[in-house]
């Protein structure tokens, strides 16, 4: 079944987001061809925080606000959408403790963590919530809403 349009604008979300994910799982660009990230750890540390600022904040705070209401609506989510607020904070976390951290190796390790924890996270979006909040709106049982 194709993507409800209203739920488009957060899947081209992930997509992007997948892309810091890989690069952060693989320290460094994702090919040789990937002229975006760099190879130094400080610059990828700012990229990564500018995209969290400009990006994943403000996509957070449109699920938060619009999306997860909807969703906790149907009793069968609300388990689902309590694990992905829990993951959305422990992002936050991370972020901040990120640049407390002096060890090029934690730093390196923690970058990865957090890569693979955004990547479980958009794949649970996408392959469990989306899909069921899809659905529920066939059946009648809710609206989707118009995300952006």
């Amino acid at each position: 079944m194709p993507r409800h349009s209203n739920l488009i604008p957060l899947s081209h979300d992930h997509h992007e987001a997948l892309l810091i994910a890989l690069r952060l799982k693989k320290g460094g660009p994702t090919s040789q061809h990937d002229h975006l990230w760099s190879t130094e750890l400080p610059k990828q540390l700012h990229s990564l925080q500018l995209f969290f600022e400009r990006e994943l904040l403000p996509h957070f705070k449109i699920e938060e606000e619009i999306l997860f209401p909807v969703a906790l609506s149907l009793e069968e989510l609300q388990p689902l959408v309590q694990s992905l607020l829990a993951q959305h904070q422990q992002m936050r976390e991370k972020i901040s403790a990120l640049f407390l951290i002096t060890d090029d190796d934690l730093v390196k390790k923690e970058l990865a963590d957090f890569g693979l924890l955004l990547e479980s996270h958009i794949r649970t979006e996408e392959r469990e919530l989306f899909p069921k909040l899809e659905a529920a709106e066939v059946e009648g049982r809710i609206k989707v809403p118009v995300l952006k």
